[in-house]
C-alpha cells in the first residue's frame, strides 16, 4: 500500500501529509476535531517584497539605487520614520537583512552561515518566534512553524540526497501531537509514523520505507490501530505496501 504525499492547507500553512490508499472499511473515523491554535496572519506584502532580491531563495530581481544596482547597506523606513528594512546588497542582490514591523518589533532575519548554507527566522507581531528555516544551496532542508503562542506547530526535515522526508511533525494548539514521522533507519530510508487522536492518544503506528527507484514510500511491517481509549483494535501486516493479513 503506497503513501502519496499531499499538500493540505491548514490555517494558511501548506502541510505535507501522507495519504494512505486503502478501503474505507479499514479507515478509522476521520471526523475527529483537533484543537488548532492561532497560526497568525500572513506576512505583510510590504515586508515580503524583499524576497525578490534574495537570489539564495529564488529571487531573480536586482534592486536599483538610482541608475545602478545597490551595493552596501540600504535602509527603508515607514512614513513615521520607523526602520522597516536594513539589508546588505551585492550588485543589487540581497545577502543579509532584517525587516521590522511598524511597532519596531523584528519581523524576520536572513543571514548566510557559509558558502552553501543560510537561514531565516521570522517572528509574530507579539515577539514570539513564527518560523525557522534552514537552506542548503537554495533548497529548504529544515522548516519549523510556530503558533502565535510560541507553541511548535509543524516541523519538516528533508533527506540530504533523496527526495524524501526524514522528519514530519504536526502539533495541535495545546502542544499534543497530531502526527509524527521520524527516520529510524537511515540506511534503508525507513521511517516510523504515528497518528494521534485529539488529546494525544495514539491512533495508529507503523513503518514506511522509501523506494529510491520509484521515489515513493510504502508501508512495511506491522501497523497497529487504536481507539480513543488506547485499546488496540486492529493490526495489519504489510510487505512492500501490500496488506497480507489483518487481525
Amino acid at each position: 500500500m503506497k503513501l502519496h504525499f499531499a499538500l493540505i492547507p491548514l490555517g494558511g500553512l501548506l502541510v505535507v501529509s501522507t495519504v494512505q490508499a486503502q478501503p474505507d472499511t479499514l479507515m478509522l473515523a476521520q471526523d475527529e476535531h483537533y484543537l488548532i491554535g492561532d497560526a497568525g496572519d500572513d506576512p505583510l506584502p510590504e515586508l515580503n517584497i524583499y524576497d525578490a532580491y534574495n537570489s539564495t531563495i529564488g529571487g531573480d530581481s536586482l534592486r536599483q539605487c538610482g541608475a545602478f544596482p545597490c551595493t552596501g547597506w540600504v535602509e527603508d523606513k515607514y512614513p513615521n520614520g520607523q526602520l522597516r528594512h536594513r539589508g546588505y546588497y551585492d550588485s543589487g542582490r540581497l545577502t543579509v537583512f532584517k525587516n521590522y514591523y511598524r511597532s519596531g518589533q523584528l519581523e524576520r532575519e536572513f543571514k548566510a552561515v557559509d558558502a552553501t548554507h543560510c537561514s531565516q527566522r521570522t517572528w509574530h507581531p507579539n515577539g514570539k518566534i513564527r518560523s525557522s528555516i534552514r537552506y542548503r544551496d537554495g533548497v529548504v532542508i529544515q522548516y519549523e512553524d510556530y503558533y502565535v503562542s510560541g507553541q511548535l506547530r509543524y516541523v519538516e526535515e528533508r533527506h540530504k540526497e533523496h527526495h524524501c522526508f526524514t522528519r514530519l511533525e504536526l502539533y495541535a494548539g495545546d502542544g499534543t501531537p497530531i502526527s509524527l514521522l521520524r527516520v529510524v533507519d537511515k540506511g534503508k530510508l525507513e521511517v516510523e509514523q504515528k497518528e494521534f487522536h485529539p488529546g494525544g492518544m495514539l491512533k495508529s503506528q507503523g513503518r514506511a520505507r522509501y523506494n529510491r527507484a520509484t521515489m515513493d514510500s510504502q508501508r512495511v511491517g506491522t501497523w497497529a490501530y487504536f481507539d480513543t481509549n488506547g485499546t488496540k483494535i486492529r493490526e495489519e501486516d504489510l510487505v512492500d505496501g501490500k496488506v497480507l493479513t489483518v487481525r
